[in-house]
């Protein structure tokens, strides 16, 4: 992983944390937001998805770290209507941050580890079972994917069941079909 890598990784976090942290009203735009860049990112890693039973098995493994870890952020995460103008509110503290936290450093600890501390244990791991090296990214990838859509999508249900309004109109979604 490139410094590049690191530092886009780590800007994401600090962009989720620092938006999603504390007292919030989100519209949907603020909502989608996330799964938007992260979608854009992960194209870089997704085009060309490995193939093979060991790599989808990797990739399964991310899907799964994905969805415990973004059922944890949703656990953590307080979502209502705010009493004032019925618009959605969430609210979410360091036990949230910490859930995003431990994901991230999952993420980096693994590219670190790869390059500095396991690099033969793994690439002996991934000749004897046929892994492409690019099965790692995309297994952390769909990790953090899978991690913003359940998050996401929990919220925009939660903040349905509560009587929210949530307002879509600043996606211009009749722009993009035209």
């Amino acid at each position: 992983m490139s410094a590049t890598d690191y530092l886009l990784y780590t800007g994401l976090f600090i962009a989720i944390l620092a938006t999603q942290l504390g007292t919030r009203h989100p519209d949907g735009k603020r909502l989608l937001l996330p799964v938007a860049i992260v979608a854009g990112i992960g194209a870089k890693y997704l085009r060309a998805i490995p193939s093979g039973a060991a790599a989808h098995l990797l990739e399964l493994a991310g899907l799964t770290a994905g969805l415990l870890f973004g059922l944890a952020a949703v656990a953590l995460i307080k979502v209502g209507r705010d009493s004032a103008d019925g618009r959605l509110v969430t609210v979410s503290g360091w036990p949230y941050a910490v859930v995003w936290t431990l994901a991230l450093v999952l993420r980096l600890g693994f590219a670190y580890g790869s390059a500095h501390w396991f690099t033969g244990s793994l690439a002996s791991f991934s000749a004897a079972n046929h892994v492409p090296a690019a099965t790692y990214g995309t297994t952390f990838v769909i990790m953090v994917l899978t991690m913003i859509i359940v998050r996401t999508i929990a919220v925009i249900l939660r903040g349905h069941a509560a009587g929210a309004s949530i307002s879509f109109k600043e996606l211009r979604l009749r722009r993009l079909a035209r």
